[in-house]
């Protein structure tokens, strides 16, 4: 299968601003495979069906037609649930330290998921814009390490700028379960201009 038919295809699954980057690895993986189209499409599904994300800005991105922010959290909240584009999500609060935010965050995808002890899961620290690469490698320790207590095992991982908001401070979060099969997929070498491994 091309690269180009593949990308044609995304499954449905709740709006999930950075899922399609992982997604694509094991369903191209698939495709390598010989899968037909329609394997392809229900391996995606299958994926999509598995993932679960959360977002929190600290700091609201500007329109860089106006130069407005698209949200107002002044100075001392945070909002656990915002948009991609600055929607607000209901869990505007006051700022806690990054180990709080983790639990809170990982806590909602945990029982969105029903993962329990001896799962295993793809982590993903998708930063916003203005979060630096140090900020999001101590996230995402904080959250390996809350989800080992938990006895949940982190297989794989994705830390860096996936999909950005200009220069919004905050992260997203997104945890995915994983069969080996998967696993193995993900580990397939891949060599792309945006992504090589």
């Amino acid at each position: 299968m091309s690269a180009a038919k593949l990308l044609t295809f995304y499954p449905k699954a709740p709006r999930n601003d950075s899922a399609p980057a992982k997604n694509f690895f094991p369903s191209a993986a698939a495709a390598k495979e010989d899968r037909s189209l329609d394997e392809v499409a229900d391996i995606a599904q299958k994926y999509a069906d598995s993932m679960a994300t959360i977002a929190v800005a600290a700091r609201c991105a500007t329109h860089p037609a106006n130069g407005s922010e698209f949200g107002d959290l002044g100075d001392v909240d945070m909002e656990i649930g915002m948009g991609q584009h600055g929607e607000g999500g209901g869990g505007r609060q006051p700022m806690k330290t990054a180990q709080e935010t983790i639990r809170i965050m990982a806590d909602a995808l945990i029982k969105d998921l029903e993962l329990k002890s001896d799962d295993k899961v793809f982590v993903m620290i998708n930063g916003s814009g203005a979060t630096t690469l140090m900020e999001m490698w101590i996230l995402y320790k904080d959250c390996v390490h809350y989800l080992e207590s938990l006895g949940i095992k982190v297989v794989a991982n994705m830390v860096g700028e996936i999909l950005t908001v200009q220069e919004q401070a905050g992260f997203q979060l997104n945890i995915a379960k994983w069969d080996d099969l998967t696993l193995a997929r993900w580990n397939t070498p891949v060599r792309t201009i945006a992504f090589s491994r």
